[in-house]
């Protein structure tokens, strides 16, 4: 099988579950206790005859089940995914509004993931059963077995209160620093297009910190899957022809080790994807970060459906599709994944 003829095969049989994906978050939207234009609208927009005549026809409820998921498909496709009774806006809107900063987040958490992991990996294989070995798989274990919104209060309580290396949690930039021009919505990566030093600095310094606990968990993880491929792969023949070459040791495990120690990696990085979005929930929780798992727990502290459903399909779609990327990165680097299936 080629390359593309998989890329091909594994995006078509993503489709099965993007679909299935709809039907949940339809049935949750339509089928879950109470009347379902209080929960579009709130009590108040229940009581506007004419709102509730436009939201009866926009959303299908006059109809029966199926066609009221094709309605409710149609408008998906369309972006329409209701309106948030909590901030008065069209969810869409929202989500366009709050998701850049959780993927500010989520990208920054996963380059301490990626680089920390790989490099707490291959200090541990590289100094096995010594005091740095140990010291890794300790803060591994207690990276990817610490609660997240524990670890982020712990953070604040050292590295904010009592050390003030970092700020505190008052959300992505200082008061008194400037929002950069918007260009993509992610303040480190519009402010150095802009040139805005000051803000790229003040950015980095706010994001660091919930960067780090987000990826603590996956981090922890590549650790070990990085430690263990090192140890496994560090007698084959072709690492035992290089050390006979005279190879230090130290080229031998960038040049030939590494590189084959890394492919696990790209599939936990895939699932990092999923793990970051949904651990953002807690984190930007606890550091006050604007993004789209604030907006989850705040919009449902107020029951708003429409607003966490829309949270869902975004998560689940975004899910989804890193997964096939990954799948399909992974068969490029392993060519036998393909021809194997």
């Amino acid at each position: 099988m080629s390359l593309l003829q998989y890329v091909v095969r594994r995006f078509l049989l993503a489709i099965p579950t993007i679909i299935g994906l709809s039907i949940v978050t339809f049935v949750l939207a339509n089928y879950l206790p109470g009347d379902p234009l209080v929960r579009l609208l709130g009590e108040r927009g229940a009581a506007n005859p004419k709102i509730v005549a436009t939201y009866t026809k926009r959303w299908g409820l006059d109809k029966s089940g199926p066609e009221r998921y094709f309605v409710y498909m149609r408008n998906l496709v369309h972006g329409d995914l209701g309106r948030s009774t909590t901030t008065q806006r069209a969810v869409a809107k929202d989500l366009f509004d709050f998701f850049p900063a959780t993927i500010e987040l989520a990208l920054a958490a996963i380059v301490v993931a990626a680089v920390g992991g790989v490099a707490a990996g291959m200090l541990a294989a590289r100094f096995k059963s010594r005091w740095p070995d140990a010291g890794v798989r300790l803060l591994a274990l207690l990276g990817s077995g610490v609660p997240v919104f524990w670890l982020g209060l712990l953070a604040l309580e050292v590295f904010y209160l009592r050390l003030h290396w970092v700020p505190g949690p008052e959300g992505r930039l200082s008061s008194s620093t400037h929002v950069p021009p918007h260009t993509t919505g992610m303040y480190t990566f519009d402010a150095l297009v802009h040139g805005q030093w000051a803000t790229l600095w003040d950015a980095l310094r706010h994001l660091i910190l919930p960067a780090f606990v987000l990826g603590a968990y996956f981090l922890g993880l590549i650790a070990r899957m990085v430690r263990a491929s090192l140890l496994e792969i560090g007698g084959a023949n072709y690492l035992v022809a290089a050390r006979a070459r005279g190879m230090s040791e130290r080229r031998i495990m960038l040049v030939h080790a590494l590189p084959n120690a890394l492919i696990p990696v790209i599939t936990v990085l895939g699932l990092a994807v999923g793990g970051l979005l949904a651990g953002a929930v807690l984190t930007e929780t606890v550091f006050a970060w604007p993004g789209i798992g604030r907006y989850a727990v705040d919009t449902a502290k107020g029951l708003d459906y429409q607003a966490v459903l829309g949270v869902t399909i975004l998560i689940g779609v975004i899910y989804v599709v890193s997964n096939v990327i990954v799948d399909v990165l992974y068969a490029t680097l392993d060519p036998r994944i393909r021809i194997g299936r």
